[in-house]
């Protein structure tokens, strides 16, 4: 009897479990900072970091992307239809941005940034973190 119960419950830890989807690490793009800014139209910034190894341990790259549109919505789209990698979002540290309101990007990319920048010159600060 005991075999059945403990073989029913991992049947259904099995089954209301949910796997993500294997992604190589070659295939992920980690964003280390987003940048925002809103003139006639939205320009969405995304640094990557690319950690690559070194004689001494681990050496940082960074790659930048740019998109543009009319929407916010827009630009975010066309970053995910045009970068062949699988955007990966969770540990984005900064938001650097030259409007006010920083929820709405908050929503898009579904993160919680520890630091939000508010400036003129967003590209400039983006290379500077």
């Amino acid at each position: 009897m005991k075999k059945i119960i403990t073989l029913i419950i991992i049947l259904l830890g099995a089954l209301l479990i949910k796997i993500p989807p294997y992604v190589e690490l070659n295939n992920l793009a980690i964003i280390e900072a987003i940048g925002v800014m809103h003139t006639d139209k939205y320009t969405i910034y995304l640094k990557e970091v690319i950690p690559t190894k070194d004689e001494n341990g681990i050496k940082y790259e960074y790659k930048y992307y740019k998109s543009s549109s009319f929407s916010l919505e827009d630009a975010y789209d066309k970053l995910n239809r045009n970068i062949k990698k699988k955007l990966y979002y969770k540990d984005t540290s900064y938001i650097v941005l030259n409007m006010e309101k920083s929820n709405k990007v908050k929503k898009i990319f579904s993160i919680n940034p520890k630091k939000i920048i508010h400036t003129k010159n967003v590209y400039k600060k983006l290379k500077s973190l």
